[in-house]
């Protein structure tokens, strides 16, 4: 299928990571992060998020119960918010998530996205924001038979991103993205300056791209497969660096991948369609090279042995 990503994976180690999934005790974290990595097999990633995001834990002993625990809880949330319709945000929703599915075929019904989203707002008193869809997207799409594990799984990964969507942390993102920038891809920093790209902080400015790469975690623009690649990279990524740390990298990496092609593009239209709608690339190769960049980095005394937050 056109949609699949090779993983990185050899035969052997896809089988050692379905192993480790199914083992009758508990599941070893750290083999099944190493493995992860490399980027997980469709068949295996449902299960293998779960874990990675905390959803499941790594006992098995009560798996079952808790599983259906969890079933009984999303029901219940779900139930909650129907008694609460807040019409105004259910057109909002609609309104995004016909154009979102519009965009992306493979996703099967605006009626389970709107569903799931709002169940999530209720339940957390949270406020829509434009791009909180394309955030569930992957999920929705991964989770193809369980609202209950989509939710969870969507929840897990806000609680991570819960420093990154609010406005400070956008803020100093986009300062460490832009300083790193300019000092490891000089040649486009100056292009993108020219071309009035790096105004971020208004949807006028035409910085605007950078506020969605790096709150939405790319999910916006890359293809939905490399999106899901890329995810298994940064769910299983080590401890001591934060996701938003490697994502920032990530981008930059993004950047230069397709930099040949940026310096191409110029004018109102170009540009801005190029890092909207990203072309498909091999994201194993765009992660090694983050991971290098970030060595790099700390190496010059670019970024702090703490990452990009708070460090330039």
């Amino acid at each position: 299928s056109a949609l699949l990503v090779p993983a990185m994976l050899t035969p052997r180690e896809e089988q050692e990571m379905a192993e480790v999934l199914e083992s009758e005790c508990a599941v070893e974290m750290d083999k099944l992060a190493t493995l992860c990595r490399l980027g997980i097999p469709e068949r295996l990633r449902a299960e293998a998020w779960k874990y990675l995001l905390g959803v499941t834990r790594p006992e098995k002993a009560q798996e079952l119960s808790l599983g259906k625990l969890m079933e009984q809880r999303y029901l219940r949330l779900e139930r909650a918010w129907q008694s609460d319709p807040k019409l105004e945000l259910t057109r909002r929703i609609k309104a995004e998530v016909r154009g979102h599915h519009a965009a992306a075929p493979h996703l099967r019904s605006r009626q389970r996205l709107e569903r799931l989203l709002r169940t999530y707002l209720h339940c957390h008193a949270a406020d829509y924001t434009s791009g909180m869809l394309h955030l569930l997207a992957p999920f929705e799409h991964v989770y193809r038979d369980s609202d209950t594990d989509a939710y969870f799984g969507f929840e897990g990964l806000m609680g991570q991103l819960s420093w990154a969507l609010t406005f400070e942390g956008r803020k100093q993102m986009a300062v460490a993205l832009l300083t790193l920038l300019r000092h490891l891809l000089p040649e486009l920093y100056a292009h993108l300056e020219a071309e009035e790209r790096l105004t971020t902080g208004s949807p006028a400015g035409g910085g605007g791209w950078l506020d969605s790469w790096l709150s939405l975690l790319l999910s916006k623009e890359l293809p939905l497969p490399c999106v899901l690649r890329l995810w298994d990279a940064y769910f299983s990524a080590p401890p001591e660096g934060s996701l938003q740390e490697l994502h920032t990298f990530v981008c930059l990496a993004v950047l230069e991948t397709c930099q040949d092609e940026l310096l191409e593009l110029d004018g109102d239209e170009e540009l801005p369609q190029y890092l909207q709608h990203l072309p498909a690339m091999d994201m194993g190769r765009v992660v090694t090279s983050a991971l290098n960049m970030r060595d790099d980095c700390l190496a010059r005394g670019l970024c702090g042995s703490g990452g990009t937050r708070g460090a330039l």
